[in-house]
C-alpha cells in the first residue's frame, strides 16, 4: 500500500495537524488497498479520544489500515534479524553481501547509520548497489518512525 508522507509537529499536547507533503511515497509490505480517504485527499478534522490536540480522520485510517509490521524495533535487531532482513528487501544482493554484513558485525543499530563510504569500506564496490541498500535502510528507517509514532498515539 503506498501512504503519502505527512509531516507532523510535536507539541506537550500530542501532535499537531500534519501538513500532506505532494509527491513522498512509501510501500508498506503486506498491504494491498490504500485507504479511501488518503486516494481521495478527503482529510476532516476529527477530536481524538481523549479531547486533546484534534487528529485527522485521514492519520487514524491510516495508522489502522497501514500498520507497520516491525516485530521489534531496529535498534534491537541481531546480525541474523539483519540479514534476514538483507535477504527479504536485497533479494538479489543477499548472497553477496550476507558474509560481508556478518563479518563486519551489522545488527540493526549498525544498519541504521550504514553510509555510502561505510558500504564501500565493507566490499560493495558498486555504486548503484550501495545506493539500493541505502535506499532500502531509509525506507526501513521511515517505517520504523511510523511504528514510533502510532505507539505514542495508542
Amino acid at each position: 500500500m503506498a501512504v503519502e508522507a505527512l509531516h507532523c509537529g510535536l507539541n506537550p499536547r500530542g501532535i499537531d495537524h500534519p501538513a500532506h507533503a505532494e509527491g513522498i511515497k512509501l510501500q508498506i509490505e503486506g498491504e494491498g488497498v490504500e485507504s479511501q480517504s488518503i486516494k481521495n485527499k478527503n482529510f476532516q478534522k476529527v477530536p481524538d479520544q481523549k479531547g486533546t490536540p484534534k487528529r485527522l480522520q485521514a492519520e487514524a485510517e491510516t495508522a489502522k489500515s497501514a500498520t507497520v509490521k516491525l516485530s521489534k524495533p531496529v535498534a534491537l535487531w541481531t546480525q541474523q534479524d539483519v540479514c534476514k532482513w538483507l535477504k527479504k528487501h536485497c533479494p538479489n544482493q543477499y548472497q553477496i553481501y550476507s558474509e560481508s554484513f556478518k563479518q563486519h558485525d551489522i545488527t540493526g543499530r549498525a544498519l541504521l547509520r550504514l553510509t555510502d563510504k561505510k558500504l564501500e569500506r565493507m566490499g560493495i564496490a558498486q555504486e548503484n548497489l550501495r545506493q539500493h541498500i541505502l535506499q532500502q535502510v531509509l525506507q526501513l528507517k521511515v517505517r520504523e518512525e511510523v511504528r514510533n509514532l502510532q505507539l505514542l498515539t495508542q
